[in-house]
């Protein structure tokens, strides 16, 4: 049997879309830029060699919810399974969301 490693990174990404996640009810499966990765004391960092490229990433449907494409997202998230999950119940302050910015006129 393998062990999963425990591990967390904070995550910086931008929405690109969003769809009901195909196995896991009440998730959506969001494709994310990410922008920005920083390591989690106390964990181990296995989603920092994602900066710069499209990412399938797991979040709760409630959190995004009606979020529009171009929304930044902080989060937290880990490797499971081979799959990149969102914290499923964040700690305060780690799961913030930015609109998308306006293009100026």
């Amino acid at each position: 049997m393998v062990q999963a490693i425990e591990n967390r990174t904070a995550l910086t990404v931008r929405l690109v879309a969003a769809a009901p996640h195909p196995r896991l009810n009440g998730w959506d499966l969001l494709a994310v830029d990410v922008l920005d990765a920083q390591p989690v004391p106390g964990y181990a960092d296995l989603l920092a060699r994602q900066v710069g490229h499209r990412l399938g990433l797991a979040v709760p449907s409630d959190r995004v919810a009606g979020l529009a494409p171009g929304t930044v997202i902080r989060l937290r998230a880990r490797l499971a399974g081979g799959e990149a999950l969102a914290d499923k119940r964040p700690e305060p302050g780690t799961f913030v969301i930015e609109p998308p910015s306006c293009p100026e006129s």
